[in-house]
Parts: C-alpha cells; sequence; structure tokens
C-alpha cells in the first residue's frame, strides 16, 4: 500500500472508517485502517494490523451477513450488509459495511477495502419506529374492538327501546284504550240518569273520552304498530302514510323487489325512518307533493329507499355538520342506526328545493338482536 502514497493521504483524511486486507495473505489480515476506524472502534493500527476482520465480531458470531461476506469474498464481488461488532471497550455497535475488491493490473484481487459506518442510531430510530408502529397498530385494533362493542352496545341499546315501546304500545292499546272505552260504556249506559239540564255536561264527557281514546291509540301505533309485526312492512308504511298524509301533500309510496318479510331489525328501521321524514314533511316542509320509494337492488342483497318532497327544504350543509358534531335530531339518531347495521345515509336539500333523504341497508344486517316477527302478543 506505500506504493499508493495518494490513496494513502486520501484514507488519512477520510471521514470514514476503512479498512484494508490482504487478499492474498492466509486469513486476509488486515494491512491498514484509517484514522477514522480507529476512532469509532478503539483499536489503533497496531492492534488490528495482522488480524481478520472478524476479531471486530467478538464472540457474537451467529450473524447472516457472514455468509453474505463469504460468498462475496469467494466470487470476487462487492457487498454490503450490517454486522454487530464490539469496540475495544466492548460495546456492541451496528456496522453498516462496504465490501469492494481492489485488483493490480492484471486484474488479480489483491486487497479488499471495507468501508464502515456506525448505523446504531439509525437502527436505534427503526427499532422506535417499529415499537410505536407496534403500539399504533395496538391501540387500533383497541379501538376497532371498542367500537365494536360500543356498535353491539347501540344495537342492543336499540332492542330495548323497540322492545319498550312494544310494551308501552301494548299497554296503551290493551290496558288504558280498552279501560277507556269502559268507562265511555259506563257513560253511556248512566245516561238515562243525567237530567235535561246536564245533557250538555254529559255530551262534553263522552266527546272527551271518545277524543282520549283516539289519541291513546294513535300514540299506541305510533309507538309500535301491530301490523308490522302482524302483516310486514308494506302495509304498515302504507297505513301510516295515509294516515299522516291526510290532510296533504299528495304522495305516492312504491314498494318493489323486496321479500315479504325481512329481518326484523331492517323492518323497525325503515318504518322509523319514514316515520321521521313523513312527520318532517307534515310539521316543517310546506309541500305539495311526497313519494317514498323502497325498492331491492339488482342483486337481492340492500334495500334501497328514498323520501323526498318538493317542500321549502333546508341547509342540508349545516345539517351534515350539526351530525358531525354528534347533534341528535331525529334524522341523525336515524342515520347512526341506519350506519350500525352496515348501511348508508345521506340527506341532500337546499332552501326552495325540496329534501332528499337516502338510506342503504343490507338486508342481512350486521347484527340483528330483535326477535324474529310472529303472531302479537
Amino acid at each position: 500500500m506505500e506504493a499508493f502514497p495518494p490513496l494513502l493521504r486520501f484514507l488519512e483524511a477520510s471521514s470514514s472508517p476503512v479498512v484494508v486486507t490482504d487478499a492474498l495473505a492466509p486469513d486476509q489480515p488486515i494491512v491498514l485502517v484509517n484514522p477514522a476506524f480507529e476512532a469509532m472502534t478503539g483499536y489503533r493500527q497496531e492492534d488490528a494490523a495482522g488480524r481478520n476482520c472478524r476479531f471486530l465480531q467478538g464472540g457474537d458470531r451467529d450473524q447472516p451477513a457472514r455468509a453474505v461476506i463469504a460468498a462475496a469474498l469467494a466470487a470476487g464481488h462487492a457487498c454490503e450488509c450490517e454486522l454487530r461488532n464490539y469496540r475495544k471497550d466492548g460495546t456492541m455497535f451496528w456496522n453498516r459495511l462496504y465490501l469492494f475488491p481492489l485488483r493490480d493490473d492484471a486484474g488479480r484481487i489483491t486487497h479488499v477495502a471495507g468501508i464502515q459506518h456506525d448505523v446504531s442510531a439509525e437502527k436505534a430510530s427503526y427499532a422506535r419506529l417499529a415499537t410505536l408502529a407496534a403500539e399504533r397498530a395496538d391501540l387500533i385494533r383497541q379501538l376497532e374492538s371498542e367500537r365494536a362493542h360500543m356498535a353491539r352496545l347501540s344495537l342492543d341499546l336499540i332492542k330495548a327501546q323497540e322492545n319498550e315501546r312494544k310494551q308501552v304500545a301494548r299497554e296503551l292499546h290493551e290496558e288504558f284504550a280498552q279501560r277507556l272505552t269502559a268507562l265511555q260504556l259506563v257513560l253511556h249506559c248512566a245516561r238515562p240518569r243525567f237530567g235535561t239540564g246536564a245533557a250538555d255536561l254529559w255530551h262534553e264527557a263522552e266527546n272527551a273520552i271518545v277524543a282520549l281514546v283516539g289519541l291513546v291509540r294513535a300514540m299506541s301505533v305510533s309507538l309500535r304498530p301491530p301490523s308490522l309485526d302482524d302483516f310486514g312492512l308494506e302495509p304498515t308504511i302504507r297505513q301510516m302514510l295515509a294516515r299522516l298524509f291526510a290532510g296533504g301533500p299528495d304522495w305516492i309510496f312504491e314498494y318493489a323487489g323486496l321479500p315479504a318479510r325481512l329481518a326484523p331489525l331492517v323492518e323497525i328501521s325503515v318504518f322509523r325512518i319514514v316515520q321521521e321524514a313523513a312527520a318532517n314533511i307534515v310539521r316543517h316542509a310546506r309541500a305539495t307533493r311526497a313519494v317514498v320509494e323502497i325498492n331491492g337492488d339488482a342483486a337481492g342483497t340492500e334495500l334501497e329507499l328514498t323520501v323526498r318532497d318538493d317542500g321549502v327544504g333546508f341547509d342540508a350543509a349545516r345539517w351534515h355538520a350539526q351530525a358531525a358534531r354528534g347533534d341528535h335530531t331525529g334524522l341523525a339518531r336515524i342515520g347512526e342506526r341506519v350506519e350500525l347495521l352496515g348501511g348508508r345515509f345521506d340527506v341532500q336539500s337546499s332552501a326552495g328545493a325540496g329534501t332528499r333523504i337516502r338510506a342503504t341497508l343490507p338486508l342481512a344486517p350486521q347484527a340483528d338482536p330483535l326477535p324474529a316477527p310472529g303472531p302479537a302478543d
């Protein structure tokens, strides 16, 4: 190497640790290390000279990179690998090694040069990143698990609410309304006992009871129409629309491409969407025309629901912003229910241009905690 003074001066000045071995001598001993190598490893020229580079590995010989180096040296090729090496004081560092052969004029490999880099900090950063990535993945799994748990709880809550509504509706219809009817009958039987001067009071009492019976029955149907369990979705919605739209607007109802009975949670969810949308049309839209469409898709896997009107409309962008903030308007709660069932829900509206509500629900929902429909209790 003394024959190449410019090379020696370059190695002396280089900030990269460099080691040069004699490829023609047995076991390829080190013939030169530069000051950067001495600074990185703690081994001086006299410590390293005559030794094979493997001494930097100490007793840590079970490293895949050793086979890479052996194969490259045998083939006379350059290679790159990473090794665990040890400084003179025993501390381990990660060494990114670039080996390449040096040839004489005849093309014979006479020396092998190794440029080394301490990449311990880089490896530590990668390890920290890997740890953070694993922790993040674990947090995501926990979040998904919690989200699934919350979805199950939400569906259980919907089940409890619907069962409670069903129970209250039954009690209103079978208990309270019947007691009022019995009271009306008693009042009617007592009519001859009232004098002529009390006739107006009797009629007022009878009319009040009749009105109260009608109100209780309407409340019962609104909570949970018995026809939904007895006859299914189509006749129940048609009956509801006829009642809600009796004083206008004009309306059209289309129901096609679906089986006679659907999953109970799908039926009640569709009923609630139409109920909320139709009630909003009556209360707020000032519409002259309303259309409700419930259809099955071509694949037979989804239900597509659209409720639209030609009323005054509203600021849908503001509604979407409120729903995103968690404002629990009636439609927002319906949208949450649809999403819990694996469906999609959207509201489109603008001032003076009417409103369109669209929902898509899988016919086989992700979870169906409600019992199958059967005869009314």
